[in-house]
């Protein structure tokens, strides 16, 4: 499977390198954008995005991206990412998205077409655009479904996509199915193995499906979101005792999601779950052999004007829905059982004075750990189990 996907992307990219040439550059249409953020983090306890505790600066993201129209139905496009988040990002550049898009149908009701490459995973409301600042509803989106500390697993894969769109009197429907290799690093470990252990994440699969439905007017927009990632671990060395050995983790995800816009106002909430096994890598560390995560969101947002919006938002994960206060993971792993939960009150305002700039100041109260990144917080016994945290953003789009 995995042999398949690398090659695919090695028949796109000579696809890529050669299609320029054989096009005239009066019948491409080029588009060029980018952006650029810097963040500001401070917390009373824990860190978040570096050395919070102290005020943390180590939150920037610059991105370059482009689109290139070959003809009505083809299109070329990606985006370059550079981003640092304390511990979890270092701001090497990265390829965050990079396919070659084909709408092979066209008509009245609607249009179809495939995409290959690194292909943004069709996830919930926002991961298609949490990458641009000007996209996301807040700086930090809710942390019970879009984790930042396993952005690049949620963010894309390495494969193809079909997708169509079909157009009816009240609304429209459209349907994405992805299917490849979902990115893997280091993160992906912490977030899913507690540590960095001696192997890695070498092959895997996965494949993700979402339907929207949306009204004309997008006064109602919903969305269902279903798949699965299965990541292949392979140790290095021989497994000490309690570490993992070779082995999959399995990771079958489902989202509900739902909006209501308004004149001024709209009201935005989606639900989470992950069904996690981990039962052919033998025993872990602070790990059962499988559970079942829980996660929402219900966030309401008011337009006061134009360019200055207000949103309150209440966000919950449970990292096992058999262990919501944590206290099973204590006895039986030592873990704190504050890192089995987080439940997060988020007040926010941004202000967008013209289309080049977006500020944004947020405030979270928050109890429980569970969305922290170990990278930044390696003494969990250490955590404080209720904690704020104050966090300001500036972007720049040109």
């Amino acid at each position: 499977m995995l042999k398949r996907y690398k090659s695919i992307n090695v028949s796109l990219l000579l696809l890529l390198l050669n299609m320029p040439l054989v096009v005239s550059a009066d019948d491409m249409d080029w588009e060029f954008n980018g952006f650029i953020t810097q963040g500001y983090i401070w917390t009373d306890d824990n860190n978040f995005y570096g050395p919070s505790q102290s005020g943390s600066w180590d939150f920037r993201e610059l991105g370059i991206n482009s689109a290139v129209r070959i003809h009505d139905q083809l299109m070329l496009t990606g985006q370059l990412m550079s981003r640092k988040a304390g511990a979890v990002d270092d701001g090497a550049p990265s390829v965050d998205y990079a396919l070659l898009d084909y709408r092979f149908v066209e008509k009245q009701w609607g249009h179809m077409g495939v995409k290959l490459g690194r292909i943004k995973n069709p996830f919930g409301f926002y991961n298609a655009t949490r990458d641009v600042a000007f996209t996301r509803p807040s700086m930090i989106l809710p942390q019970s479904l879009y984790f930042d500390k396993a952005r690049n697993l949620e963010l894309s894969s390495d494969g193809g996509m079909l997708y169509g769109v079909a157009l009816f009197d009240s609304g429209r429907i459209k349907s994405e199915l992805v299917v490849g290799e979902p990115r893997k690093d280091v993160n992906v470990e912490y977030a899913y193995l507690n540590r960095d252990w001696p192997g890695s994440f070498e092959g895997s699969e996965g494949y993700l499906w979402r339907t929207e439905y949306s009204s004309n007017d997008y006064s109602f927009i919903a969305a269902a979101t279903f798949g699965n990632f299965k990541l292949d671990f392979e140790v290095l060395g021989t497994p000490a005792p309690g570490a993992p050995g070779n082995g999959v983790v399995d990771i079958d995800v489902s989202a509900l999601s739902l909006q209501y816009n308004f004149d001024r106002w709209s009201i935005t909430g989606e639900y989470f779950r992950q069904d996690i096994s981990w039962g052919s890598l033998g025993g872990v560390y602070g790990l059962d052999p499988e559970n079942e995560s829980e996660s929402f969101y219900l966030q309401v947002e008011h337009r006061l004007t134009p360019e200055v919006s207000m949103f309150l938002r209440r966000d919950i994960l449970y990292i096992d829905i058999d262990d919501r206060d944590g206290l099973k993971a204590q006895a039986l792993f030592g873990r704190p059982a504050n890192t089995q939960y987080a439940r997060d009150w988020t007040l926010g305002v941004g202000w967008e004075p013209n289309r080049d700039w977006l500020f944004r100041a947020e405030w979270h109260k928050v109890k429980g750990t569970a969305w922290l990144a170990v990278q930044d917080n390696p003494d969990e016994s250490q955590s404080a189990e209720n904690w704020n945290m104050l966090s300001l953003q500036a972007t720049y789009r040109f």
